[in-house]
């Protein structure tokens, strides 16, 4: 009997990851929810089994903000699982603060950006085992508003100079450079990254101040809810119509996008992923 294709989704308790896994496992694969929370993960297994007792879903404990936490995923996969068909980078942070890793990191390029970085480094050499593998990075149309500000990836600027939706710009702007980056060194790895649409999760609720929370609720009455955020997700994950794109970035109509120009300069991916690789490296 042939075993199912296997998906590892971070984030995949909540909002558009856990959508994602649900819909993933409805089409017959296994699903891995790498995440921090587990009781929430355990109820997410649950959920997803509950619509049908043949569906496969696991948990594993995986903390974007640790270094250490994310080698023990990868650890973890490769003693219990077998080749990686699909890696999903869902898992996302905002915050109005300026706050850090445990490495020492401004949180939003530490979780958004790094941390998947290392987590697709480390579990490589499980998806190279599958027939072909895919990386899916869940991005967001503020990229373009993007700047990689490499004297100021800890912080070193200080609280004063912190705003919030230009670290997360920056962070999402990395993901797609990283897509790109990762597509043009491993090109049997199918590298996507994605916008989802304005949908309706919890990526700000615990790390805003009261005025940036106050913002996000009300925004909320016009955003999707995370099934439909996760359609291009799934679609990337699954679809045989984009084999052979590589290193593009679709929207939430899972239409292939034209990039900005910052997101196509090869020297930028290349400096970005040198940084990343040797900061990943040294911890």
């Amino acid at each position: 009997m042939q075993q199912p294709k296997t998906a590892l989704i971070t984030g995949g308790n909540d909002g558009i990851g856990k959508a994602t896994a649900t819909e993933l496992a409805r089409r017959g694969m296994r699903v891995i929810i790498a995440c921090r929370n587990e009781e929430k993960a355990r109820q997410a297994i649950r959920d997803i089994q509950q619509e049908g007792g043949e569906r496969q879903a696991a948990f594993l404990p995986c903390d974007l903000a640790s270094f250490g936490s994310i080698r023990e995923t990868a650890r973890l996969y490769q003693s219990q699982f077998g080749p990686l068909d699909v890696l999903i980078n869902n898992a996302g942070i905002f915050t109005s603060q300026l706050e850090y890793t445990k490495e020492g990191f401004e949180l939003q390029f530490g979780v958004n950006h790094l941390g998947h970085f290392l987590l697709t480094h480390l579990l490589m050499d499980s998806m190279k085992q599958a027939g072909a593998p895919r990386v899916v990075n869940v991005s967001s149309i503020a990229y373009l508003r993007g700047q990689i500000d490499f004297g100021n990836l800890r912080g070193e600027k200080g609280p004063g100079q912190y705003e919030g939706m230009k670290a997360y710009a920056q962070s999402k702007l990395a993901n797609v450079l990283f897509t790109r980056e990762l597509a043009r060194r491993h090109p049997k790895i199918n590298a996507y990254a994605l916008h989802p649409g304005p949908v309706r999760t919890r990526i700000g609720n615990k790390h805003s101040n009261w005025f940036t929370s106050l913002g996000w609720h009300l925004l909320k009455i016009f955003m999707v809810s995370p099934e439909k955020g996760a359609k291009t997700s799934v679609y990337l994950a699954t679809s045989p119509e984009v084999e052979g794109a590589g290193g593009q970035f679709f929207d939430d109509k899972q239409r292939q996008r034209t990039l900005s120009e910052a997101a196509r300069d090869e020297g930028l991916g290349r400096r970005l992923w040198e940084a990343s690789e040797e900061v990943a490296a040294s911890k």
